[in-house]
């Protein structure tokens, strides 16, 4: 069974629409953004804002720089964003168009703040895509903002992709009744400002090996922040090893082997009910990790496990 893979600017626009208030223009034909905003559209069901300089034929042989910078203006006075990112696609990789250039010339003129980032689909896959979002985001804001000093609370970063929604919600509660605050999540749910204040949170933790650990290394070494990586809080030994590695981090006084204690008869029940039963899943690494754990744990066996991508940590972490 081989796993289906995409391209970087499909990663880079993932990434990109998870921060609030944010338009990226894809510097590129029309059909790039339309597929990606469709896709996009159906996995999630709510509407993606995506623009697109629609390039023609005759804009591919001779330059499309101005036609840019016109899309630039109207996306800025028209939907007043906080941030618009500027991606390549493969069309305008290929001809260098110098959208870092663009991005320079407008930086002073726009309300929105800019960034630019090579996407061209020939260049990468989706997690080089997500990657280097995160590490422009980093570099371009949240570096040259300085931002000084760490919240009062015990509070983390989570870096790298992460699927929002209930496992979001979810994690803000229980980190919540340990007494400790999510800062920001680079990028699910975040605002220009969260980017902004990363440096605030005295930890940052990556639950993707594949696009979050560079990020991670970056915000240790220019703000001295330490990072850990642990797989997907999903099943109950990873959730338990996830809180735990928080509350000795924080040195914080929590119950979370009594609270754990108090779903072992559940655990002992459906393990009997699923003993011996097969597994084949289909997944991205951090959560094929997570689910081969689980599955385990329930007295399962995964006899297929099929991921796109393969991380620093991936392979370790499914022995």
């Amino acid at each position: 069974m081989e796993p289906m893979s995409t391209c970087k600017l499909f990663g880079a626009i993932r990434a990109l629409i998870g921060i609030k208030n944010t338009i990226p223009i894809i510097h590129g034909p029309r059909g790039c953004a339309y597929h990606i905003r469709y896709l996009l559209s159906v996995r999630s069901g709510s509407r993606i804002r995506i623009c697109s300089t629609e390039l023609s034929q005759e804009d591919v042989v001779f330059g499309a720089e101005n036609k840019l910078k016109e899309t630039i203006i109207t996306v800025d006075r028209t939907y007043k964003p906080d941030l618009i990112p500027v991606l390549t696609s493969c069309s305008t990789s290929i001809i260098g168009e110098d959208i870092q250039k663009v991005a320079r010339e407008l930086k002073d003129e726009i309300n929105a703040d800019i960034i630019a980032i090579s996407a061209g689909g020939f260049e990468s896959d989706q997690s080089g895509g997500y990657e280097e979002v995160l590490e422009t985001l980093i570099k371009s804001i949240t570096i040259p903002k300085k931002t000084k000093g760490k919240t009062e609370n015990p509070s983390i970063n989570l870096i790298g992709v992460f699927r929002g929604g209930p496992d979001l919600l979810e994690l803000k509660k229980a980190l919540k009744r340990m007494g400790i605050d999510i800062n920001c999540v680079l990028t699910s749910g975040s605002n220009l400002e969260d980017i902004k204040n990363i440096p605030l949170a005295h930890l940052n933790y990556s639950f993707c090996d594949i696009s979050g650990i560079i990020p991670c290394k970056i915000l240790r070494e220019e703000f001295g922040t330490p990072f850990v990586y642990y797989p997907f809080p999903m099943g109950f030994s990873n959730s338990l090893n996830f809180f735990k590695t928080l509350i000795d981090h924080f040195n914080l006084d929590y119950p979370i082997q009594r609270e754990y204690d108090k779903l072992k008869p559940s655990i002992d029940y459906f393990r009997q009910k699923l003993n011996g039963y097969k597994a084949a899943i289909i997944a991205g690494p951090t959560r094929a990790i997570a689910l081969a754990s689980f599955l385990k744990e329930l007295g399962m066996t995964p006899v297929l496990i099929s991921i796109d991508l393969i991380g620093e940590y991936t392979l370790k972490e499914l022995k």
